[in-house]
């Protein structure tokens, strides 16, 4: 997941968010932002003189593509549920809402070819929609709160330990929540709220397709 790919798809930030597949684009390259600094910053200040040392070790490197992977996709939920409160507020019909999520998500994940330690993404897509679906059993979270499940899913996929766990995790929930919030406030800028809720609106239950290929 190169930066230069998460650079250019973050250079057009004034962009409009009208469609799905526009909202997919938006949300993978946030999420790829989000998980790459809080992960990357974290180590960074643990590794101290020791990173470039480190980062020419190949056990290394395999162990951080793993963090990074699994970091963008925990992330990547996140900002699902970023985007399910923003809708939620501009009066979103709550039937759709997961599956469109997740099929979001999806088209996001696909983005990339699947990385060497997993067959697919089906679990993230999965979770995605019982995320939002749970979501919608009461009012829509404070946005600083969100945040705090993916940094539990991130820390333990660390490749540096040290015996300070507990500030580190609080280091590394407080990044990660500090930059969704920063997020959701691009998200709102950006995004065309009564375009996506009219297509909600319109969607009717699929047979194992994908409403984000299917859209123009």
């Amino acid at each position: 997941m190169p930066l230069a790919w998460i650079r250019r798809l973050l250079r057009p930030a004034r962009t409009p968010i009208r469609t799905p597949r526009e909202l997919a684009d938006f949300m993978a390259a946030q999420a790829a932002f989000v998980s790459q600094k809080a992960t990357i910053d974290y180590l960074r200040a643990r590794a101290g003189l020791a990173w470039a040392r480190l980062f020419e070790e190949p056990d290394f490197r395999a162990a951080l593509d793993y963090c990074r992977w699994e970091a963008y996709a925990a992330v990547l939920q996140d900002v699902a549920e970023l985007a399910a409160i923003l809708l939620r507020r501009g009066g979103a019909p709550h039937g759709p809402l997961p599956r469109f999520l997740a099929d979001v998500v999806e088209a996001a994940l696909a983005l990339y070819p699947v990385p060497a330690h997993r067959d697919d993404w089906s679990d993230v897509v999965r979770g995605t929609e019982e995320l939002v679906r749970r979501s919608l059993l009461g009012p829509p979270r404070p946005v600083g709160e969100v945040g705090l499940r993916s940094a539990g899913r991130i820390f333990p996929v660390m490749p540096i330990w040290t015996n300070l766990a507990d500030a580190d995790r609080d280091f590394v929930e407080n990044s990660i929540r500090f930059l969704l919030v920063g997020v959701y406030v691009e998200m709102e800028r950006r995004t065309d709220v009564p375009a996506l809720v009219r297509r909600l609106g319109e969607a009717e239950p699929t047979a194992g397709g994908n409403s984000v290929e299917a859209s123009p």
